[in-house]
């Protein structure tokens, strides 16, 4: 018994380690522009004893159950999806999108990614990239003596030169079906999986997908309250399951003398 209390005590420490990460994660991107909130579950593992209603081999049918938990694990690490705050900004490229969306973004090898962060800027070619280099879909060249860049309401590029207006693009956003399935790849970047469903990819304010804002990012959506909440509630419970651990080994050891 006291080695089977001992790994479902390990399991519990290794699920609050878990739920660490994703709550220390939140904390440190709450500033990252566009970023969503990981969240965590759980669930428990394989019971073992006695069903309820199962008889025990002496002729007598329990009125209840006498089972024991074998611990927890994590079921799943999924991203929550809610419209983050709009705020002003002064770049010259910065684009926050209201409703479903993301900016589809190519990445190094060619395949391509999704992002609600709208921080862009411009390569040595003049093509719109994201800070770490990724491309925006849809080939985006501003020509060099550029004074003014107009994103519109249906995702129409205009840039505005000495010698008059230049439409340069047309800016598409792409959606999920279960944008909790996408996978995260890093630098504020998603990717598809097949649990996100088929990418639906189209102009903004069509096809359910939302608008596009210039001169405004989307802040992260995490709420720095709960998130400081759950840090508390895994600390504990990474600190019970160690303290269970210490008193199983003492009660192990106790035992081992004892058969000695």
């Amino acid at each position: 018994m006291a080695l089977s209390a001992l790994t479902t005590s390990t399991a519990g420490l290794q699920a609050a380690s878990s739920f660490l990460d994703v709550t220390s994660n939140n904390v440190a991107n709450s500033d990252t522009p566009g970023y969503k909130t990981g969240q965590i579950t759980f669930q428990d593992l394989l019971y073992s004893g006695f069903a309820a209603g199962s008889s025990t081999g002496q002729g007598v049918t329990p009125p209840g159950s006498t089972q024991i938990g074998t611990g927890a694990i994590v079921d799943a690490i999924s991203g929550r999806f809610t419209q983050g705050a709009l705020i002003a900004s002064a770049g010259r490229f910065d684009l926050a999108i209201t409703g479903e969306g993301f900016f589809p973004v190519t990445l190094p090898d060619g395949t391509t990614g999704y992002t609600r962060a709208g921080n862009f800027t411009t390569d040595n070619t003049g093509q719109l990239v994201t800070p770490e280099g990724y491309r925006l879909v849809g080939n985006f060249i501003i020509p060099p003596n550029t004074t003014e860049v107009v994103v519109a309401s249906d995702g129409i590029v205009t840039a505005v030169t000495d010698t008059g207006r230049q439409v340069v693009g047309q800016l598409s956003l792409t959606r999920f079906a279960n944008p909790g399935g996408l996978s995260r790849f890093g630098d504020n970047v998603f990717t598809e999986t097949t649990a996100s469903g088929t990418a639906t990819t189209g102009a903004p304010n069509t096809n359910g997908l939302g608008d596009v804002t210039q001169g405004f990012l989307e802040r992260s959506n995490v709420d720095l309250t709960n998130e400081l909440v759950n840090l508390i509630i895994a600390q504990r419970a990474f600190s019970f399951n160690t303290q269970a651990i210490q008193i199983e080994s003492q009660v192990l050891q106790a035992t081992f003398e004892l058969i000695r």
